[in-house]
């Protein structure tokens, strides 16, 4: 195979054929058991279940509804920007 057709190559498949076989035998196996929040550590657990389980967009969707709320509320307190 060429320089050039290799460089066209991506991911798995510019690999070495050894490192495609080894990967093709793991068959998609995660070094791992627990995955998302099951695999944070127990502070970072307790942070999430005190913030009620939001993601961060979902925080940040929330408090922009809310202001946009109150705007709406006092139109006369909004400051121009």
């Amino acid at each position: 195979m060429s320089e050039q057709e290799n460089a066209n190559k991506r991911g798995l498949a510019s690999a070495s054929s050894e490192t495609r076989e080894r990967v093709a035998k793991a068959g998609g196996e995660a070094p791992h058991q627990k995955r998302g929040l099951q695999a944070a550590p127990s502070e970072t657990r307790q942070a999430v279940a005190r913030k009620g389980g939001l993601a961060r967009g979902e925080q940040r969707r929330k408090a922009k509804l809310a202001k946009a709320a109150t705007e709406k509320e006092n139109p006369t307190e909004t400051k121009i920007s």
